[in-house]
């Protein structure tokens, strides 16, 4: 798939179409248009055999319009002059019936935005040809290699619950009238395998899913293998009596713990009250070790955009500085309301979506701690390797937690016996401010990334 000019021209003829569309109607109307083009790829695959393979093409158009003070979104993927101008004079002639809101705003170049480039803007290594061009048989046996890997390391594997390849190839084209427009390009490549494992009458499940930007970068093989090992690693879990112990917290479940943290670090939910971190500003929230950075412009990222979802540029934010809360995370709007400018995390989910606030390539930076001289440094304590439901069991008001948890017993330095049954309990700020030791294995699933952290004490139950 390669740039298609076609595609950058009707997102300015939309813009310019909804001035005409304003004139016309006696009024300053301010627009964007958004224009997704994209091709996936998903291979299922189940028992060594294809189980279900889809290949979709899609492009859109969403646009925005903003007139004294009312904004209104439509979408289509009718990309004909003829339909793209029929949805911005709709849009144009509904807006009046919105209720206005004095923080809307369409960027412009004071706001952050980058002027419009016809020649694409900068290529920050988040996209690699390779991805669209490996033919699609060759995505299948990857499936079925990535599956295999797994069912063949372990006589105790008896059988895959789930194994998902994907991967695609986007590109991006914007244009406002303030300015503000251009194209990027992204390409991804991901999977998830989750098994089942048995010994006797014992039987475990164990899952493991990652991705990255570029096919040579992809294992499919170690997914499998990864998969495999921590289901077969459970084999024998049990409950422990409750107690109060040093808790290592693993990279997979690390990234889980951060991306939530960081959506309570969104400006938005801030400003809705919706926040355990609102008002905390300058004041220490974690130990004195612990950096959480949010970072657009991470070369090679996963998630990593010249430019957010409205037009204006990213930057690496770092959100939590030893400890003490620097700032939110804001898209435009969220920063007119909050008197500041917008970090570039304005996230769109396509063409069909306006968007929000949303992180890009999240991660607690690395200490300069071995994960074996973590575990090493432990008596008795407990590894976190597996969490159910972590969204829904943090107390949004006073961050109290109680996680359905799974993982190991740390004993005399050595991960031993594998525990299932049991509960993290806690506080989420006293969990912050207890981080003692951060590993160096700084490990990426995606866009997030987390080294193994060790937590001082927290309740087993």
């Amino acid at each position: 798939m390669n740039f298609k000019k076609e595609h950058l021209d009707v997102a300015e003829l939309a813009v310019e179409r909804a001035k005409k569309a304003g004139r016309s109607a006696g009024a300053a109307v301010a627009a964007e248009a958004f224009v997704s083009d994209q091709e996936t790829i998903q291979v299922n695959v189940s028992a060594r055999a294809v189980e279900q393979m889809s290949a979709v093409k899609e492009a859109g158009i969403g646009v925005r319009v903003l007139r004294d003070g009312k904004m209104a979104f439509g979408s289509t993927n009718d990309l004909s002059k003829a339909a793209v101008g029929a949805l911005v004079d709709d849009l144009v002639k509904k807006v009046v019936y919105h209720t206005a809101d004095e923080f809307n705003v369409i960027p412009g170049v004071g706001d952050g935005g980058l002027a419009s480039d016809p020649a694409g803007h900068e290529d920050l290594g988040s996209f690699d040809e390779r991805v669209a061009e490996v033919p699609v048989q060759e995505k299948i046996r990857t499936a079925l290699r990535m599956e295999a890997a797994g069912l063949d390391s372990s006589p105790k594997i008896a059988g895959s619950m789930m194994a998902i390849y994907q991967d695609g190839t986007l590109f991006n084209y914007f244009a406002n009238t303030n300015g503000v427009g251009g194209w990027f390009r992204q390409s991804y490549v991901a999977a998830g395998v989750e098994y089942t494992a048995a010994d006797g009458d014992a039987r475990e499940s164990g899952s493991y899913e990652n991705g990255c930007v570029k096919w040579a970068d992809f294992n499919a093989e170690e997914i499998g293998r990864k998969a495999a090992e921590n289901a077969v690693s459970m084999l024998g879990a049990k409950p422990v009596p409750s107690a109060e112990m040093p808790l290592v917290i693993s990279p997979e479940i690390g990234v889980q713990m951060w991306s939530f943290i960081a959506g309570m670090l969104s400006a938005d939910e801030v400003q809705k009250g919706r926040s355990l971190f609102a008002e905390k500003i300058g004041t220490e929230i974690a130990s004195k070790g612990f950096t959480l950075i949010d970072d657009g412009r991470l070369k090679g990222g996963i998630s990593t955009a010249p430019v957010d979802g409205e037009g204006v540029a990213t930057q690496t934010t770092p959100l939590i500085v030893d400890g003490v809360l620097k700032t939110y995370l804001y898209d435009c709007y969220c920063a007119k309301k909050g008197k500041t400018k917008s970090t570039g995390n304005r996230s769109r989910g396509g063409y069909g979506s306006a968007g929000g606030v949303g992180t890009t390539n999240l991660y607690v930076k690395p200490g300069d701690v071995a994960p074996e001289a973590i575990f090493a440094g432990i008596d008795k304590g407990f590894y976190l390797t597996v969490v159910l439901g972590l969204f829904a069991a943090v107390d949004s008001a006073s961050g109290d937690f109680s996680i359905p948890s799974a993982g190991f017993l740390i004993e005399k330095g050595k991960k031993t016996v594998p525990v299932r049954g049991v509960t993290v309990g806690g506080n989420l700020f006293e969990l912050l401010k207890a981080v003692d030791k951060i590993g160096s294995d700084l490990t990426w699933f995606q866009s997030l990334g987390s080294p193994t952290v060790a937590v001082s004490h927290v309740k087993i139950g």
